[in-house]
């Protein structure tokens, strides 16, 4: 595609004459740039793309789109074309490149603070075992229907998104169900594509690394449901303090699910237990029973959200149910161990003060169920060279929820471990309960000597992770392979 074409179809108006060219691809990484690609220059919050415009150059970009701020910056280059928004065009240029391929596809688009990840797998595996081919972008891996990769951001950016998406197309896809993070939104990484569901989960204290509050935060999460069209669905859990106010500017229909308030879902009548969960609805008047072998209060909402997802399309509430009933839970997910001595350890990702509050009253809910007087033993850390405002709140809330509390590292990255430790000390009051091991495949052997028939231990942060980064150093890690390591201590 030329390139004079390729920006008619994106409808972008420029003054300046530009070079026409064979467009070969598109790339913001200099490193990826080939003969006929077209190069973004983004000033990021790490770096700028302007320092790596000569490297782009030499590996054979013929145009460079840059930002209209800093023209003076790039007055020494030719054929530069300069926009408001870089990012915004980026997405344009980057669907008109790969044939606006959310035209072909249903889109389901999940946002809100936690259960993105469980959402979209329940809905493809409801969409899937219903004769759909669905395909899948989040936190775990990008499922395109040719391959699966694991991925490097919950929501790619829009050059990498829309070229999984023509993929997609091409492989015969259906649907493609995807995570759409607060950044995405911000960043106009998802900007072009067409919604046909959109579902909100919740939303508390994250990401204030990025966000001034919790109001900017619910502002980048809105703007998913702002852009939908009318004729879109949006989902949203009605027991959530912002899920009636993030559809407050959406016209279209819109579906709410809840366990307390009204809603046109709501669980009611639920059993939590170490092997699974079960719940009533009603559908049509008829009453339903939900069996699930996940487990937690949490994941009622999730499922929720994804039956009101499944209705959508018409499938059969029974179809639905079924496909609920044999889902197994993604890969550090409340993943369940049992162990020799008649303990569970439990991996989970919960890395943000709500999500460890819910891990841990769902471990207290499946601790109560199981009548064994077991106690909570709950092993995390906080990530380093992000939002440190957690630290203290995920502290206060482990020691006053477990029974006992074992204090570790997560990814420190480039911070001190036992800084990001003091930080989270910071919040605790109970002193007696809790013990620091920097080390984390210490603090998991800890976890394990330490539990005795009945307890739960509950190591948190990680969850699906195979790597620890630390000092700007990855080295493979798995909660889950040391769980297995050191099982045999569990006496």
């Amino acid at each position: 595609m030329r390139l004079s074409e390729l920006l008619n179809i994106a409808e972008i108006n420029f003054q300046k004459s530009l070079a026409d060219f064979e467009v070969k691809g598109l790339s913001l990484n200099s490193k990826e740039v080939k003969p006929g690609f077209i190069f973004f220059s983004i000033r990021g919050m790490k770096t700028d793309g302007i320092k790596f415009v000569n490297e782009a150059i030499k590996s054979g970009a013929e145009l460079i789109i840059a930002d209209l701020r800093f023209k003076t910056e790039y007055l020494q280059f030719d054929n530069v074309l300069f926009v408001d928004n870089v990012r915004k065009v980026m997405a344009e240029i980057s669907c008109a490149f790969y044939a606006k391929p959310t035209d072909k596809l249903k889109v389901i688009g999940i946002t809100g603070t936690n259960g993105k990840t469980t959402i979209s797998y329940i809905v493809k595996s409801i969409l899937d075992s219903n004769g759909y081919k669905c395909g899948l972008i989040g936190t775990i891996d990008y499922f395109t229907g040719s391959q699966k990769t694991e991925a490097r951001l919950t929501t790619p950016d829009s050059i990498d998104m829309n070229r999984m998406l023509s993929e997609m197309v091409l492989n015969g896809m259906d649907f493609c169900v995807m995570e759409v993070s607060s950044i995405a939104l911000v960043n106009s990484r998802v900007h072009t594509i067409k919604y046909d569901t959109a579902i909100f989960t919740n939303l508390t204290s994250e990401h204030m690394d990025l966000h001034l509050n919790m109001e900017d935060y619910l502002s980048a999460k809105k703007i998913l449901f702002d852009t939908l069209p009318e004729t879109s669905l949006a989902i949203s859990n009605s027991d959530d303090e912002y899920g009636i106010r993030i559809l407050d500017s959406f016209k279209g229909e819109k579906k709410f699910y809840s366990i307390n308030n009204n809603s046109d879902l709501k669980a009611y009548d639920i059993k939590i237990g170490l092997n699974g969960l079960s719940f009533k609805i009603e559908v049509k008047g008829v009453v339903h029973t939900v069996n699930s072998s996940l487990t937690g209060r949490f994941n009622v909402y999730n499922i929720l959200a994804a039956i009101e997802c499944g209705l959508r399309f018409g499938i059969e509430i029974e179809s639905i149910l079924s496909a609920i009933n044999k889902f197994e839970a993604a890969k550090g997910r409340f993943n369940r161990t049992m162990l020799p001595n008649g303990a569970c350890a439990i991996v989970d990702y919960s890395h943000t003060s709500d999500s460890l509050k819910n891990a841990i009253e769902a471990a207290i809910d499946v601790r109560n169920s199981e009548g064994k007087n077991g106690r909570v033993i709950t092993l995390f850390g906080c990530g380093g060279d992000k939002d440190r405002t957690k630290r203290p709140v995920m502290g206060k809330i482990a020691t006053e929820l477990s029974d006992y509390v074992i204090i570790s590292s997560d990814n420190p990255r480039t911070e001190d471990p036992m800084k990001i430790i003091n930080d989270i000390e910071k919040g605790v009051d109970v002193t007696e309960n809790y013990e620091i091991e920097v080390d984390r495949e210490k603090a998991i052997k800890r976890s394990i000597e330490l539990s005795k028939k009945g307890d739960i231990i509950l190591i948190c942060g990680k969850g699906h992770e195979t790597y620890q980064e630390v000092n700007g150093v990855k080295t493979h890690f798995d909660d889950h392979e040391f769980i297995q390591k050191y099982s045999e201590l569990a006496k």
